[in-house]
């Protein structure tokens, strides 16, 4: 067994040896010899013995040089391989590979492949060689991607040929002979590992290269919006081929804002949110790979919603049409959809426009109108809605129907049938500014209560059911007016008579004089006044007349005359006159008066003179008064007196006699021009007294004056003149009398204007004018206190010479008459000249002062006279002095001055000749200087003058006052220096130069800050409800600190920072808030330009809250607390979907969501809208619940019933659970009512059980009460009644029937049980009864008869029974009987 075990081994292994290399040969035929060893060209399968045996992969190595590759598909290599490894062994010497396909291990090909029969080929033997690698490629790279291909690009190697290989977690290979190669067939959005090997012509390869890549990702399909809102839509989309790491999201508003936002995400969908409302947005998604590789974006556009229109109101109501305003609060809409209904019809239009003009409206009706903003593709907002009436017609036919003093009547005719009533308003005007008014239903009224002769504006108006009025209509009556009271007459004269009375009640326009003098013409008159008094006027003197007056209203209306009668007073007379005076009387001339006189009457006085009156009565028109006092003023008056003695007015006229001569003229107190006089009065009175005088041939001029004195002294004569004075009385109307003269002379006059002038150190010139009057020559003396001397001549000036300098001289001059008599002397002190100074010199100068010396002249002197002028001005000064050095202050600054210097003598005045110097004073200190514009890089310095001259001014500028950047010149006050660091210090120097160009003031310094520069890229790094974080680029140059400003609505905020960025707090959510960020200089003030951003805060999300579900009815009370800030109102979602809007509300809100379902949770969100981000609370809700319904029919069906004697009968009912309805609510419990004599349905039953049914046997009573435990899957439910099973917690007993009687069955269907006491608490439960129906019938009892005959059928079965029993027995061959039991039964 050994023997033939170890031959069969043998023979098995030469076997398998010969198959091995008849395999290895027919592999090595068909091999082919480009030396790529990596390409499969056919499938080979290898058979011994009918046992298939194909070799793994695998590769031995037996020395550094030989080697095996064997590359094959098997399923049964373990067990060949001890062939295998004898094979490898015969082998050490040869290098072979062999390469399969991947073809099936069956010795099949693959798909399109052929089966290859086995053969046996003959080995061949292959020598072995040493083979050289090809060197690595090099500058492997990626030149250009799709979504799926990526071409590869290197440098040549020293290998004929290039394998390809890739790799995503699985492996695929190419050839190439370029050096370059584009992989196709690639999945999108994959990470492929490229390798790059240098094959040899022999196959040998060299270390590969390696690169990775991505494909682009693939685009998206199927972008689709959904769910939009204001401020949100939300997008869906696939990918339709490869992966991706992520989306990218962008979306945009176009041109609305020119912003571009974008999202990254993993999901398939995104909501963007925070969109403006009304916008189109253009939306694109584009797939990621991990790397960041791009695919093509898929774009979609869509409109977000339109936000719900605010502010919606009425206005501009008419009777066919009213105006809708609106405004829209947030977003953008393309146009608006205005609705509106009177309940009975509605019709829509659109408009652009923030308001709506609706016509064609019926007067007085109530209409609904609706404004939704409509997107520009047609995409609607909620609606916003608002009632409001129409105006009611005008009425028609307004009419007054009857008046009095006190009431007006008013008709007219109904506007249409939509008005409720009328409202009658009467008002007066102006008379006292009230306006009445008055409801009625009638179209008719009399208003009472009016005031007489007043102008009513009556007006009429149909009023809606709302209160809205429509146009009214109106009309204007007067009331009649009160007759004239108290009429009389005053202030009569010869032509008018005044009238007065009072107004009556009421007012009048205006009142109608009548007046007639009876037979005297027969003519009447009349006249209209609108006062309650009259002077009529135009009248006969003398003449009885008749007045009556009556008052009238502003239409004309007339009240009842009232008369009175009064008489005129005669004329007066005229043309009274006075002729033919004398010192003692006067005659009087005059015309009759008009009318008629009887005779005159004359009466003259003296007045204050004698205080006596005198008269006499003439019926001439002439009269001469005799006896009168010379010089008095008389006054004369002559009186019209009709026949019944009635006087008419005097006519007076004045006169005075002429004065008497005056006697004892007299002069005295004569002087050079004038003379007094004095004289007496011989008889009577005068007024005053005319003196008249004369110089004869002198200047044949004539002058008078008056006086009421008897003297008078004559002045302003010339002297030496002789003069004739005449005096003459005058009476007061200025009547002279006869005239005395007298003659006298003036005494010479004294000489006038002596001056000394041309004063020298030895002479002085004097000169005078020539005296009033006539003078013959003239007397000069001269005196030095000492020496006097004197000198006569005839002209009006003369040169003393020989005179002292410096010393005092008197000079008098004295003029003469031809006569020899001389006037009053005239005299003159005058000094000689002093000599002159010597070595003048200027020792300092300032803004306002030069200090000058000088040495004293060789002669003596008393005093030095300083003098200095300058040439701009034109101004001098002098000043004295006792020493020989002087300041000159109060100069003007920079102005030249030129000084000169003399000696004076004792009088302060006489000067000698002077030495002049001229010098520049300083200019002043500059005023007021300041920077009035500073930018970042300059500074604009203006100043103002100084006081004084100057030439230019200098400016320096320096960052100390140790340095100077720069100096500048200018001519103006004001200078701009530019180039400067924003935000730096710096120091300005501003001086003033005179004209010399280097005398220069005090210079005036001012240190300034440029601003700083404006900041950069201001934004928003985070926004909460109370928070912002803002962020910001330093500026250029130089800052301290950031001053951040915001604006809360009452007032501004700010804060400073060091950092680029602040954190501002303590907002108030919803606010839109203003801010402004700008920086500061060191010195804390100097600010630069403010830059502002504009944000919302978040609002604020409900905290407190209440939501309540109430039962018995299916909806949900939303109660909550108006959280902190400001909000746009609140959106309240039910499960996604906005279901309210509440616009506004005070501390507490309230909503109801309507339509629900009962009992059912419901998930909630109450979203308070601001000018920001929304803050929203979710919450879940539930229902409540209310009785369960009651079917229409139903059945209850009788399953099983059993009973013993007359009690105790127990049955099992069923019904379809169908009639446990838990649409109002899930079915707690259930139970059934039971009835033996009642079809009523009473809530007093449930408390009823079986113990008050056995008490009262009419009484139902509830005998089963189930919890539901019921499950959809069951569709009938099985109760059994009367099992005597107790309720666990109640006092319900399941106790039998009474087989006896009938019953009736009605469901009892809870959806909330309340046990008390045991029973059920109807209070508090909620349930609801079906009708009774019949349950079951009485259990019939059997006859007696039965009691007879049912032992007699007893015994018969019972016999048969027997016989069949005997029968069967006698059958021996029947194996089995059969008795028909159901027959039995």
């Amino acid at each position: 067994m050994v023997h033939h075990s170890s031959r069969r081994t043998i023979q098995v292994t030469f076997l398998s040896l010969c198959v091995f290399f008849q395999n290895l040969s027919s592999l090595s035929a068909q091999q082919p010899n480009d030396g790529n060893s990596s390409t499969p060209s056919s499938a080979t399968t290898a058979s011994v013995n009918q046992t298939s045996s194909v070799f793994s992969t695998g590769t031995v190595s037996t020395n550094p040089v030989t080697s095996v590759t064997l590359n094959t598909n098997s399923k049964a290599a373990s067990q060949t391989s001890s062939v295998a490894t004898a094979a490898t062994s015969a082998l050490t010497t040869t290098s072979v590979t062999s390469s399969t396909s991947s073809s099936s291990a069956k010795g099949s090909g693959g798909p399109g492949g052929t089966s290859t029969p086995s053969a046996t080929v003959a080995p061949t033997v292959i020598s072995s060689t040493r083979k050289t690698i090809p060197d690595i490629v090099t500058n492997l790279s990626i030149s250009n991607k799709t979504t799926s291909s990526v071409s590869l690009n290197w440098n040549l190697s020293n290998g004929i040929s290039y394998k390809i290989q890739w790799t995503d977690g699985y492996s695929n290979r190419s050839n190439t002979s370029n050096t370059c190669y584009t992989v196709t067939g690639l999945t999108p959005g994959v990470n492929y590992t490229f390798s790059v090997t240098a094959v040899a012509a022999d196959g040998t390869e060299g270390a590969p290269t390696s690169i990775s890549a991505f494909t682009f990702p693939d685009i998206v399909t199927n972008l689709s919006t959904s769910d939009k809102t204001t401020s949100s839509v939300s997008l869906k989309w696939n990918l339709s081929n490869g992966i991706s790491s992520y989306y990218k999201i962008q979306w945009t508003d176009g041109s609305y804002s020119n912003s571009t936002n974008s999202s990254n995400i993993s999901n398939t969908s995104y909501t963007v949110t925070g969109l403006t409302p009304g916008v189109n947005y253009t939306f694109s998604v584009t797939a990621v790979a991990a790397d960041g590789t791009e695919g093509a974006p898929t774009s979609i556009s869509a409109f977000t919603n339109p936000y719900v229109v605010a502010n919606l109101s009425v206005s501009n109501k008419m009777n066919s049409s009213l105006s809708v305003y609106w405004n829209l609060s947030n977003g953008n809409s393309s146009y608006y959809k205005i609705m509106w209904s009177d309940g009975s019809y509605s019709k829509v239009n659109t408009t652009s426009n923030t308001c709506y003009t609706v016509t064609g409206l019926t007067p007085g009706v109530n209409y609904t109108f609706s404004v939704t903003a409509v997107a520009a593709d047609g995409t609607e907002g909620a609606p916003t809605s608002i009632s409001a009436f129409t105006k009611p017609n005008v009425i028609s036919s307004l009419t007054v129907s009857g008046r009095s003093i006190s009431y007006v009547s008013l008709k007219w005719n109904s506007s249409n049938e939509n008005s409720s009533y009328y409202k009658i308003q009467w008002t007066d005007g102006s008379y006292s500014n009230n306006t009445n008014s008055s409801n009625i239903s009638n179209t008719s009224y009399t208003v009472t209560g009016l005031t007489p002769g007043v102008n009513y504006t009556f007006s009429v108006t149909a009023v809606a059911a709302d209160g809205t009025e429509g146009a009214p209509t109106s009309i204007s009556r007067f009331t009649i007016p009160d007759i004239v009271k108290n009429l009389s007459t005053s202030d009569k004269n010869t032509s008018s008579v005044s009238l007065k009375w009072n107004s009556s009640n009421g007012i009048s326009s205006y009142y109608k004089i009548q007046w007639t003098d009876g037979s005297y013409s027969n003519s009447t008159n009349s006249s209209n006044t609108s006062n309650t008094s009259y002077t009529v006027t135009g009248l006969t003197p003398g003449v009885k007349y008749t007045f009556s007056v009556t008052a009238v209203a502003a239409d004309g209306t007339e009240g009842a005359p009232t008369s009175i009668s009064a008489f005129t007073i005669p004329d007066i007379v005229t043309n009274l006159s006075t002729s033919d005076k004398n010192t003692s009387s006067v005659s009087l001339k005059w015309n009759s008066s008009n009318g008629i006189s009887s005779y005159y009457k004359i009466q003259w006085t003296d007045g204050s003179y004698s205080n006596s009156t005198n008269s006499s009565n003439i019926s001439n028109t002439s009269y001469t008064v005799t006896g009168l006092t010379p010089g008095v003023n008389y006054t004369f008056s002559v009186t019209a007196v009709a026949a019944d003695g009635t006087e008419g007015a005097p006519t007076s006229i004045s006169a005075f006699t002429f004065p008497d001569i005056v006697t004892n003229l007299s002069t005295s107190d004569k002087n050079t021009s004038s003379v007094s006089l004095k004289w007496n009065l011989s008889n009577g009175i005068s007024s005053y007294y005319k003196i008249q005088w004369t110089d004869g041939s002198y200047s044949n001029s004539t002058n008078s004056s008056n006086t009421s004195n008897t003297s008078y002294t004559v002045t302003g004569l010339t002297p030496g003149v002789n003069y004739t004075f005449s005096v003459t009385a005058v009476a007061a109307d200025g009547t002279e009398g006869a005239t005395t003269s007298i003659s006298a002379f003036t005494n010479p006059d004294v000489v006038t204007s002596l001056t000394a002038s041309d004063i020298n150190i030895s002479s002085v010139f004097l000169n005078w004018n020539l005296s009033n009057g006539i003078s013959s020559y003239y007397k000069i003396q001269w005196t030095d206190g000492i020496y006097s001397n004197s000198r006569n001549i005839s002209n009006t000036s003369y040169t003393v010479t020989g005179l002292t300098p410096g010393v005092n001289y008197t000079f008098s001059v004295t003029a003469v008459a031809a006569d020899g008599t001389e006037g009053a002397p005239t005299s003159i002190s005058a000094f000689t000249k002093p000599e002159v100074i010597r070595n003048l010199t200027l020792t300092e100068k300032q803004t306002t002062s030069l200090n000058i010396n000088w040495t004293e002249p060789v002669a003596n002197s008393s005093f030095f006279n300083v003098h200095w002028s300058n040439d701009t001005s034109k101004v001098s000064s002098n000043a004295t002095t006792k020493d020989t050095f002087f300041n000159i202050t109060g100069l003007t600054p920079g102005v030249k001055y030129n000084m000169q210097v003399s000696a004076l003598a004792a009088d302060n005045v006489t000067e000698g000749r002077s030495v002049g110097l001229s010098a520049y004073t300083k200019p002043d200190v500059i005023r007021n200087i300041r920077a009035s514009e500073i930018t970042i890089s300059s500074v604009f310095l203006n100043w103002s003058e100084p006081e004084g001259i100057l030439s230019f001014f200098r400016v320096h500028c320096s960052t100390d006052l140790n340095s100077v950047i720069s100096n500048y010149s200018t001519n103006a006050r004001f200078f701009n220096i530019t180039g400067l660091i924003p935000g730096k210090r710096y120091i300005f120097l501003v001086s003033a130069f005179a004209a010399d160009n280097s005398t220069e003031g005090q210079s005036v310094d001012l240190s300034s800050y440029t601003k700083p520069d404006i900041i950069k890229n201001l934004r928003s790094l985070e926004i909460t409800s109370s928070s912002v974080i803002l962020n910001w680029t330093n500026p250029e140059g130089e800052k301290l600190f950031f001053r951040v400003r915001w604006t809360n609505g009452s007032g501004m905020l700010n804060k400073t920072t060091i950092a680029a960025s602040a954190n501002i707090t303590d907002l108030t959510p919803g606010f839109n808030y203003s801010f402004q960020v700008s920086a500061v200089a060191a010195d804390n003030e100097t600010e630069g330009k403010s830059v502002d951003l504009s944000l919302c805060t978040n609002a604020s999300p409900v905290h407190d809250y209440d939501c309540q579900g109430p039962n018995h009815t299916a909806l949900l009370n939303l109660t909550w607390t108006t959280p902190l800030g400001s909000n746009q109102g609140f959106n309240i979602t039910l499960n996604g979907a906005t279901q309210n809007s509440v616009q506004s509300c005070a501390n507490v809100c309230n909503s109801n969501i309507q339509g629900l379902q009962y009992s059912k949770n419901y998930n909630l969100s109450i979203v308070t809208l601001g000018c920001g981000q929304s803050g929203i609370l979710n919450l879940m809700c539930k229902t409540g619940f209310t009785h369960p319904p009651v079917p229409p029919s139903f059945n209850i069906t009788v399953i099983k019933d059993s009973h013993e004697g007359d009690t105790d009968r127990k049955v099992t009912i069923k019904f379809v659970s169908s009639i446990l309805n838990s649409s109002n609510g899930p079915i707690e419990a259930y139970g059934v009512l039971l009835s033996t004599d009642t079809d009523n349905n009473s809530l007093s039953f449930l408390t009823k059980n079986y113990s008050d049914w056995r008490e009262d046997e009419t009484t139902p009573y509830l005998t089963v009460l189930k919890i539901n435990e019921l499950t959809r899957s069951s569709e009938n439910i099985e109760i059994e009644i009367g099992d005597t099973s107790r309720i666990n917690g109640t006092s319900y007993i399941n106790s039998p029937l009474d087989a006896q009687k009938k019953y009736k069955a009605a469901l009892v269907i809870f959806t909330y049980l309340h046990i008390t006491g045991g029973l059920v608490d109807i209070s508090y439960s909620f349930f609801s009864i079906t009708p009774f129906v019949t349950l079951l019938d009485p259990v019939s009892k059997p006859p007696q008869i039965l009691w007879l005959i049912l032992p007699i059928t007893i015994l018969v079965i019972i016999i048969v029974i027997i016989l069949i029993f005997l029968i069967n027995k006698r059958r021996s061959k029947k194996t089995e009987t059969e008795i028909p039991v159901n027959v039995l039964r």
